[in-house]
């Protein structure tokens, strides 16, 4: 699928996501998925998109794909408590490259790992040294927060970090969406990345930190795509 083309055929593509009330035919679990976002966060989404390029279906589907639709929802990253530990401690400068089997043994479908590359990006000597004050009188509860993903769209907790408030604040969603929007903006200034066309990339960058990364999850973008024409339909 492309996504620049995703929403030309409309009615092709509606009649298709959805059921058909003549025919008898059952919601699938992604309609029953986005319809719950759609009744859930819709009013916040648009309200967070007003002055965004980003569109509220990109939105609805990344809170799909990262929490499916629970603004509670929260996962520590072991990997990224070490890296945080090491470098409050002074031991390390970087974020090394782990593998898969570093992270939790066990990961929920819908809540899909963002991947050791993702974290590479931004925990790197030149973060741990602008925030080593920061992280240096850290308490082990501080540092577990900095190193779990929070809400709808699964912030790292070290987002937070010289940005204004705690990893807590992550649960309020529209503060969630304003960091979020702020986030998905920072990837498109970095990788030259049109917000309102690019949205494969974006899922991407958002799994992985890069636009052409490996997700975790081999079907995370064609699900993020998926997911944004039925939102597209239920919204309607």
């Amino acid at each position: 699928m492309n996504p620049r083309r995703a929403m030309l055929h409309e009615p092709d593509v509606c009649a298709q996501a959805l059921p058909s009330r003549a025919g008898g035919r059952a919601a699938t679990a992604g309609q029953v998925l986005m319809a719950r976002v759609r009744v859930r966060w819709a009013g916040v989404i648009r309200e967070a998109c007003r002055y965004s390029s980003v569109p509220p279906n990109f939105l609805a589907a990344l809170v799909a794909n990262e929490s499916a639709g629970d603004p509670n929802a929260l996962r520590f990253e072991p990997s990224v408590y070490r890296h945080l530990v090491s470098a409050a401690e002074g031991k390390s400068r970087r974020y090394g490259r782990v593998t898969r089997a570093g992270l939790a043994a066990e990961v929920a479908e819908i809540l899909s790992p963002k991947s050791p590359a993702y974290h590479a990006e931004f925990l790197t000597s030149g973060f741990t040294s602008a925030h080593a004050s920061r992280l240096a009188p850290s308490p082990d509860e501080a540092l577990r927060e900095l190193a779990t993903s929070w809400g709808l769209t699964q912030i790292m907790g070290y987002h937070m970090v010289g940005r204004g408030g705690t990893p807590r604040d992550l649960l309020e969603p529209r503060f969630h969406f304003r960091v979020a929007l702020e986030l998905l903006a920072d990837f498109a200034e970095r990788y030259q990345l049109n917000l309102a066309r690019d949205f494969a990339e974006m899922f991407r960058c958002w799994n992985t930190g890069q636009p052409y990364g490996a997700t975790t999850d081999p079907k995370y973008v064609e699900n993020g795509l998926r997911r944004m024409e039925l939102y597209h339909c239920v919204i309607k």
